[in-house]
C-alpha cells in the first residue's frame, strides 16, 4: 500500500501541472514581491483593526485589504496559479472519492456483513 501512495504522489509531483504550478509561483514571487509584501501588510492591518475597531476605522482597513488583494490577484500568472492548484486539489479530490467507493463497496460485498 505504502509503495500505490509514494507512486501516486510521485506522480502528482511529475505531472505538467504540478511542474508548472512551481514554475508560477517562483515567478509570482519574482515578478510580483512588492504586491505580495503589500497584501500581506495591508492584511495584517486590516487583521488588527479587527481586533481593535475603537483604534482603527475598520472599513477604511477592510477597504486598502481588498484593492491590494485584488491588485495582487488580478495579475495572470496568480489567476493561473490558482487555476491549476484547483485543477490540482479537484482531481485529488476525485481520485479520493473514486478510493472511498471501492473501499466502501467491498465492505459491502464482504459475506461478513451480509
Amino acid at each position: 500500500m505504502e509503495d500505490l501512495v509514494k507512486e501516486y504522489i510521485d506522480e502528482i509531483i511529475n505531472s505538467d501541472d504540478f511542474n508548472r504550478l512551481l514554475k508560477l509561483k517562483d515567478m509570482i514571487h519574482k515578478e510580483y514581491a512588492p504586491l505580495i509584501i503589500s497584501f500581506k501588510m495591508k492584511e495584517a492591518e486590516y487583521i488588527e483593526a479587527k481586533e481593535r475597531p475603537e483604534i482603527f476605522d475598520l472599513n477604511q482597513k477592510q477597504k486598502e485589504f481588498s484593492m491590494a488583494k485584488a491588485n495582487l490577484y488580478s495579475k495572470e500568472y496568480v489567476k493561473e496559479y490558482f487555476m491549476l492548484e484547483e485543477k490540482i486539489y479537484k482531481n485529488i479530490n476525485r481520485d479520493l472519492d473514486e478510493l472511498k467507493n471501492l473501499i466502501s463497496n467491498k465492505f459491502l460485498k464482504s459475506p461478513f456483513l451480509l
